[in-house]
């Protein structure tokens, strides 16, 4: 097959279709033309500038199959009337040229001193003509004065911000002049409810363990318990197919309405050590049917020997499971350093979040469980799912929630003991 005769020429106007080099018709081969609309010479190799696309090649710039797209112009801010002014002064009264001008004013590129002195004649005291199109509807004082209602009252309704302004515009409009003002609702967060007291307590907690190394850390077992409800938890489903797609593609995440079948479960884990993953089952001795502190006490028996070492620091929160005085004496009994946990802060807890990675396992790994009936063979598929989750999480993951934890007493000294981001 015969190759093309013809390539193309990248130059500074655009691609250029030009003849191959070194197939000419006479039979003597071409050299390439001279480049003069690029930034180096194909004959001459040399650095490209640092602010232009062009390969590093010289002979790519001329044989290369690719089209270049075009440079993106970066915005600047206007020149106001004062500085216009300046610049035309300077050159009519003053005869500076565009160079000189320049060069007092190097902020401003000599481009935007060229065309200031050449549209003098186009615009009225110095101000920018109107721009093409329809104007804004929302003058720069009315933006302000939306972003300080905002600023005022965080839960403003959008409506609301319509009646600020007369009803002039949509909330599309509204919504438009915020995004570009880099500004957006965003969700409110759930957290549970700090009292003042709280807070203290919490302020308290990080300022007796702010001393801690990541070392330290890694002498402390974290305890918790959690129920797992069949067909609840995971993460968030995303998709390209929009809401009305959605609907008709039947792309929709199918949850189950009313009670199903949950399983309580019970681990504990350290920088690079687990328990087993234990399911609590109920001895009938509570009056709700809930897990008693029989039940706690008969697991730490269980677990914690194997675990525990000289100079570890135990972890358990203020559930009455755990405070009751049978445990108490049992941790008493087995002499355990139990820290001091400050009330209402899960966020604090980095066992929490093995529950969350837990739960997302199980739901990936077992869709059957969706729509599985609820009767003793779901309940025990439950029961194993769990136990294969907890134990695919990874050591590493382990060791990271770990060495988190001089960032989360951070984040309570810096909230002054109210809200973290965990």
């Amino acid at each position: 097959m015969r190759a093309a005769n013809h390539v193309f020429r990248y130059c500074r106007s655009g691609p250029k279709r030009v003849k191959r080099w070194g197939s000419s018709s006479v039979g003597t081969p071409l050299l390439p033309p001279p480049f003069t609309a690029g930034k180096i010479s194909p004959l001459k190799s040399r650095p490209i500038a640092s602010n232009t696309n062009y390969y590093e090649s010289p002979i790519s710039l001329y044989f290369s199959p690719k089209i270049m797209a075009p440079r993106r112009r970066t915005a600047r801010k206007e020149l106001d009337p004062c500085m216009r002014a300046r610049i035309c002064e300077l050159h009519t009264s003053a005869r500076w040229g565009y160079k000189r001008i320049h060069k007092a004013h190097p902020e401003i590129p000599i481009s935007t001193i060229r065309n200031t002195i050449k549209k003098e004649h186009q615009r009225v005291n110095q101000r920018s003509l109107p721009r093409s199109g329809q104007p804004s509807k929302l003058s720069s004082e009315q933006k302000e004065n939306l972003v300080q209602l905002t600023k005022e009252n965080p839960h403003i309704k959008f409506y609301e911000l319509q009646e600020s302004v007369d009803m002039r515009c949509s909330k599309t409009t509204i919504r438009r002049a915020f995004r570009n003002l880099h500004m957006r609702k965003w969700l409110q967060r759930d957290r549970p409810e700090i009292l003042p007291q709280n807070a203290e307590k919490r302020l308290q907690w990080a300022q007796r363990y702010a001393h801690f190394t990541p070392t330290d850390w890694q002498r402390v077992i974290w305890s918790d318990e959690s129920t797992v409800e069949r067909g609840k938890g995971g993460q968030l489903i995303w998709t390209w197919n929009d809401p009305s797609e959605q609907l008709v593609e039947h792309d929709v995440r199918e949850i189950r309405t009313g009670k199903s079948i949950k399983k309580m479960f019970w681990a504990a884990f350290q920088y690079n050590i687990r328990t087993s993953l234990v399911p609590l089952t109920s001895d009938g001795s509570s009056r709700g049917g809930g897990i008693s502190a029989t039940v706690i006490r008969q697991t730490y028996m269980d677990q914690l020997p194997e675990l525990l070492e000289n100079g570890d620091i135990f972890m358990q929160d203020n559930a009455p499971v755990y405070t009751a005085h049978i445990i108490r004496d049992l941790l008493q009994e087995m002499q355990v350093e139990v820290m001091i946990w400050p009330p209402y802060s899960p966020d604090l807890n980095p066992i929490e979040n093995l529950w969350a990675i837990m739960k997302t396992i199980i739901r990936q790994d077992h869709p059957e469980l969706e729509n599985a009936p609820d009767n003793d063979t779901t309940l025990c598929a439950l029961i194993q799912a769990g136990i294969e989750a907890w134990e695919s999480i990874g050591e590493r993951v382990l060791q990271n929630l770990s060495d988190s934890m001089p960032h989360r007493v951070q984040a309570v000294l810096n909230a002054d003991g109210w809200y973290t981001k965990y």
